[in-house]
């Protein structure tokens, strides 16, 4: 059994790497996920502020239609003045004039209030453009660089994935399958050496039984609270 372990230990150093490269595999797009989600916020708040400007352009449109009727009407009032035939009816019609001219004055002043909210959302868009570029550069720059980042870790897997192959054939069937199934279980570390009385993965003291036996190397030595294999360091073996 001890050549097995020994097969074993390069197959865990092996598929250690194999495992931080695939997560790093599913993590790299999920980088691109955040930037991207940065990017979609953005181009929102300037959907926004172009809604907020064209419902100002919208309202300013409507006033300026409302002064240029009311406009009309006073001109036509004004031009009924000199039709009256009474005095009482001149001073009435007068006061209707300038009671309108009054409300237009008022109108007037709303439109110029609305051309400066309407210069401000101009300038809010123009800003908030400026920064959807930005992003939208930022999110470029991360693509590429993520995707060359995968590219180099799909070649390290892939040399990895070769490496293994040439050891796999010489693990004997039953003990390969226990270790792929704890790897699986143990997110990558299968196998772990003796850390003094304790197990090197989860730290637990153990049985000294348990300690003799991966001394003796005589069979696959598991520990009881995690399942990894154990194995003694040759660094401090005492055989």
């Amino acid at each position: 059994m001890a050549d097995q372990l020994e097969l074993l230990k390069q197959l865990q150093a092996v598929d250690g790497q194999l495992f931080q490269l695939r997560r790093q595999q599913e993590e790299k797009p999920l980088e691109l996920e955040r930037v991207s989600a940065k990017v979609a916020a953005q181009a929102a708040q300037v959907k926004a502020v172009e809604d907020q400007l064209k419902t100002l352009q919208l309202a300013q449109k409507e006033k300026e239609m409302e002064l240029q009727t009311r406009e009309a009407s006073v001109k036509k009032l004004q031009g009924q003045l000199f039709q009256v035939k009474t005095n009482k009816e001149y001073a009435a019609l007068q006061r209707e004039i300038e009671s309108l001219k009054a409300d237009n004055s008022l109108l007037e002043e709303t439109i110029l209030t609305h051309f400066d909210a309407i210069d401000q959302a101009t300038k809010d868009r123009h800003r908030e453009q400026a920064l959807l570029a930005t992003e939208q550069d930022q999110l470029r720059i991360e693509r590429e660089r993520i995707d060359r980042e995968l590219a180099v870790i799909s070649e390290q897997v892939a040399q990895l994935e070769r490496s293994r192959q040439t050891l796999v054939p010489d693990v004997q069937p039953k003990v390969l399958e226990f270790y792929e199934r704890v790897l699986e279980m143990r997110e990558g570390l299968a196998l772990v050496a003796l850390d003094g009385e304790s197990c090197g993965g989860c730290h637990r003291r153990l049985p000294p039984q348990v300690v003799n036996e991966v001394y003796l190397k005589a069979k696959l030595v598991t520990c009881e609270s995690c399942n990894r294999i154990l194995y003694l360091d040759d660094a401090h073996s005492k055989l």
